[in-house]
């Protein structure tokens, strides 16, 4: 049996409830594999947002005429995507400013600057597409 349990951890009191688990965990299947992250990356607010932005974007492009053989360069006409938002305008510049290959390992400021950064490269083009806000 699989079993995942995700937590953070913030105070003692929380960290001696998971050395415990843990201890269960090991002792039941004489197996456990963890995986800790010290630093705050993206919460999973910002990386819904991210994927909604995308696909805004993509719409914001498509209804402009934009494809990607205008806005990237010839012999690559495609309508634009979230994945093509994704892949080719958010992680070029990810990777350009973080040297981090993936969005999940990013920080919620890594996240709000990669953002500004193409939110004006965008609105060189004519293009504003806000971050999205839970209403």
């Amino acid at each position: 049996m699989i079993s995942t349990n995700f937590r953070i951890i913030t105070n003692e009191f929380q960290l001696d409830e998971a050395k415990k688990e843990l201890d269960k965990f090991y002792s039941e299947n004489g197996y456990v594999e963890v995986e800790a992250r010290t630093a705050k990356t993206r919460t999973q607010k910002q990386n819904r947002a991210l994927h909604v932005w995308c696909r805004h974007l993509a719409e914001t492009l498509r209804e402009k005429d934009i494809d990607t053989k205008t806005f990237f360069k010839s012999g690559f006409e495609v309508p634009f995507t979230p994945e093509i938002v994704k892949d080719n305008i958010w992680k070029p510049v990810q990777r350009a400013v973080t040297d981090k290959e993936k969005s999940s390992k990013l920080s919620r400021s890594e996240v709000s600057g990669i953002f500004d950064i193409i939110n004006r490269l965008l609105s060189d083009k004519g293009i504003h597409v806000p971050w999205p806000e839970k209403k």
